[in-house]
């Protein structure tokens, strides 16, 4: 399997999906096995808009699909892999509007974060208001039962209060590698969003931003302590080039709903729900 990852990264492909791990959560295949270098921000992290982490078991091609939609809002913004997120501190953290948490591999991603670190995470959101932003696997660590306590998630960050998510399947077929999925939202309108093996998250109370067409939650917010939590189980912010597996995308790209997402969170400004 580990072959199978290195082939894909040295061929380049930008291609990703979220799979199973063996926790049974979102995985892509361009999912980093080791911890990329970043460069040194060019100011201090206070001045930060944006934390985009990029560890140990984040996707390649959705962390630089979604750098790119950041840098295009204009956005400040520092990534931070797995070494550098362990190092940082509660007041380096809580000087971002936002932290976004791609999709990958769920487990991978958090047991490579310390326990401590975990912990900062979701001290940094309920306590300090720093939004959060997850896609896919992103959303899958993001909810837990611990989450309104001070011990470490049994699985994921815990940062806001639910069960761990269950995975959702488009028609019920739980073969599927990745599909177009229709997603509708509270003014009526419908998108065709990529899924590639996501969850369904929380039917949050005053909560869900979107619906696949089963009804069931595809996009949901909550406020966590003081900052405000932002998930999503299929991909707004997926480049053009998963379609090639996902399928006919009758809308094209949905980058104004992960950028919508984010803005939320940054600003602690609830998107519309049901």
């Amino acid at each position: 399997m580990k072959k199978f990852y290195l082939i894909i990264l040295l061929m380049g492909l930008s291609l990703a999906a979220c799979q199973t791990d063996p926790q049974g959560v979102s995985g892509l295949p361009d999912s980093s096995t080791q911890d990329p270098s970043n460069p040194k921000p060019s100011s201090p992290s206070y001045s930060t808009q944006v934390l985009l982490f990029n560890g140990t078991g984040v996707s390649t091609s959705d962390w630089q699909s979604t750098e790119s939609i950041i840098k295009n809002q204009g956005w400040s913004y520092q990534l931070v892999n797995s070494a550098e997120l362990n190092a940082m501190s509660l007041e380096e953290l809580s000087n971002f509007g936002v932290i976004i948490v791609p999709g990958g591999y769920g487990g991978t991603i958090t047991s490579n974060l310390t326990t401590a670190a975990r912990l900062r995470i979701r001290q940094a959101v309920r306590d300090y208001g720093v939004g959060y932003v997850g896609f896919c696997a992103g959303a899958w660590v993001a909810v837990g039962p611990e989450a309104e306590g001070r011990t470490v998630a049994g699985y994921g960050l815990a940062v806001a209060q639910g069960s761990v998510l269950p995975s959702y399947y488009p028609g019920g077929n739980s073969s599927l590698t990745a599909a177009m999925v229709p997603v509708t939202f509270p003014d009526g309108s419908s998108r065709q969003l990529v899924w590639w093996g996501g969850p369904s998250t929380p039917e949050w109370s005053q909560g869900v931003v979107g619906r696949y067409s089963t009804g069931q939650p595809a996009i949901s917010e909550t406020w966590a302590g003081k900052g405000l939590v932002v998930i999503s189980g299929p991909h707004p912010e997926a480049p053009q080039s998963w379609r090639a597996t996902a399928g006919t995308d009758s809308d094209g790209l949905d980058y104004k709903i992960a950028i919508n997402m984010i803005q939320a969170a940054m600003n602690r400004q609830p998107l519309a729900t049901y």
